[in-house]
């Protein structure tokens, strides 16, 4: 796959992702964050294994669930969300939409060190602009470690989460279709006994309204199966920094969406977030002229390789 189509999966990806915040809006008035996460998770597996296991001579689904850098990256995932609607839980919003969101920014530092992925200059100029955006977005209510440290702390680590699954998959090549649906499903059993436990999950006793299950429903579908797929997909096609930073597209798509439905007004600091975020996607997807010339060269020079 090109870079280009890796790219656009994955800016899909983070759009589809970017609605996540007003849908779980409405969600959680039919119920808490705790169950709501495993519900996303097990409608999304419920519909895996309906309609992929009869495709398993194609997809090869069990082998996928046997592995164990997929039980990995799945336990990293589930952490992850753990640690977000926990931490949320205890602090407040603007705290939660930027802590929770900086592994378009830990990814290239990882990625630098762990994989030795180059880094641009202007994927560097990418990161601050992209850090400076978040900060801005979250400044009018910021007021970090007024209400919780320990959930400060959580949302932190959610972010560190996210961006260890980002380089694990990408160092570990797990970016196939298969690979997102086995996640799928392991996640939801690791999630299982925090809604039991946290959330009070009783599947027996489920008073949830028709519209509660749509947004349920559209988090378990298009925001999981979808995405995830899409982004792994991607992953494979483009750098790790380049997908993280593309993950910064979430952050614009949920204020748009928080404005127009949610009907939330945007002082001018947000408004200057959100153009710096802009310019960090145009920047951090940008191919320098050496890597241009170089994939010139090479394309002038055709060398038949063997390969193994």
């Amino acid at each position: 796959m090109s870079r280009k189509s890796g790219l656009l999966l994955t800016l899909v990806a983070s759009l589809i992702w970017g609605t996540t915040f007003t849908v779980s809006q409405i969600a959680f008035q039919f119920t808490n964050p705790y169950n709501l996460v495993f519900l996303r998770f097990a409608t999304a597996s419920a519909g895996i294994i309906i309609l992929a296991f009869p495709l398993e001579n194609k997809l090869n689904l069990k082998r996928e669930l046997s592995k164990k850098a997929i039980w990995l990256l799945s336990g990293v995932y589930a952490i992850g969300f753990i640690l977000q609607y926990v931490g949320q839980d205890l602090t407040t919003a603007s705290e939660a939409s930027l802590l929770s969101n900086l592994a378009p920014i830990l990814v290239p530092m990882i990625a630098f060190i762990a994989l030795r992925d180059l880094v641009t200059n202007a994927q560097k100029a990418a990161i601050a602009l992209g850090f400076l955006g978040l900060f801005l977005i979250a400044s009018p209510r910021l007021d970090l470690g007024s209400v919780s440290v320990l959930g400060d702390l959580m949302l932190l680590g959610t972010s560190i989460c996210y961006a260890t699954f980002i380089i694990l998959s990408k160092r570990m090549s797990v970016v196939t279709f298969a690979s997102s649906l086995a996640i799928t499903l392991e996640v939801t059993l690791l999630l299982a006994p925090v809604a039991v436990s946290l959330g009070g999950l009783n599947p027996f006793d489920l008073k949830i309204e028709p519209v509660g299950w749509a947004s349920i429903f559209y988090l378990g579908y298009p925001c999981t199966i979808v995405a995830l797929a899409f982004y792994l997909k991607g992953l494979g096609s483009i750098s790790p920094s380049e997908s993280a930073i593309l993950l910064l597209f979430q952050v614009l798509t949920a204020l748009i969406l928080a404005v127009v439905f949610l009907k939330e007004f945007l002082d001018l600091s947000q408004v200057i977030g959100a153009l710096a975020i802009m310019l960090a996607l145009a920047l951090g997807t940008r191919i320098n002229r050496r890597d241009k010339l170089g994939k010139l060269k090479s394309n002038s020079y055709p060398i038949d390789v063997k390969h193994k």
